[in-house]
């Protein structure tokens, strides 16, 4: 089995588009594509992105913890995530950029999706079970047993082996933070007991989500054009 992981889009549409160009022929046409959540928030085009992504025959679409703050306005009261008043400011902005269709969209999305491939379990979540603030700790899950634990938010590749399971994360497609500001996806491949990750970047216009940001005067948006352009984070978002 092959399949395509896409996480952490974050309302940047110039990256989603570059990723659609690249699936969407060559080695990678036709496969599916499972995406692990953060479709929203941290960048310009919220209710571009999403009406795209809901175009598109994507196999899951899992919901992440910025989707749950634009969705639920008591995620913001006292959210020790944001550091500042402003990070609030922000989602309600992005809250007001979407249509009713593309917030039912957002609302009905699962949080968790499992399957059988090959000889493992593959259980997919946006951060760890119980939290989607937080990432997989390697020590808090079931290793006895073949499970390919794929998982997103970190924004930074994953491909770690923990006694019999493996732990993937495909990085981010529109805000990464492992110091490649390239969009950054996966590719998946199980066989038996074989499971692989290959993580794919890209490069996109870059400058046009920063043009986007400032023009569309997004709040917060100097700390998300800085870390756009570096692939660093920093605590302004």
């Amino acid at each position: 089995m092959r399949f395509i992981l896409a996480s952490d889009i974050h309302a940047n549409l110039p990256a989603l588009e570059a990723f659609f160009d690249r699936i969407d022929s060559g080695d990678l046409a036709g496969l599916p594509v499972y995406f692990l959540g953060d479709y929203v928030n941290l960048g310009p085009f919220p209710e571009e992105t999403v009406t795209l992504l809901r175009s598109y025959p994507g196999k899951v679409f899992l919901a992440g913890n910025h989707d749950r703050y634009i969705i639920n306005e008591r995620a913001l009261d006292h959210n020790p995530y944001f550091g500042s008043p402003e990070g609030v400011i922000h989602c309600r902005w992005t809250r007001n950029q979407l249509s009713a269709d593309n917030l039912a969209w957002l609302r009905a999305l699962t949080v968790r999706h499992r399957f059988e491939a090959g000889k493992w379990t593959v259980d997919m979540i946006h951060g760890r079970h119980g939290s989607d603030e937080e990432t997989l700790d390697e020590t808090k899950i079931e290793t006895d047993r073949k499970i390919l634990y794929i998982c997103g938010h970190t924004h930074v590749p994953r491909n770690q082996t923990v006694k019999e399971c493996r732990i993937f994360n495909p990085g981010s497609l529109g805000k990464p933070l492992d110091r490649d500001n390239r969009a950054a996806f996966g590719v998946v491949d199980i066989e038996g007991d074989r499971a692989d990750l290959t993580v794919v970047r890209i490069p996109y216009d870059i400058e046009r989500a920063v043009r986007a940001l400032d023009e569309r005067e997004v709040p917060w948006r100097g700390g998300i054009i800085n870390s756009l352009r570096t692939a660093i984070y920093t605590d302004e978002e």
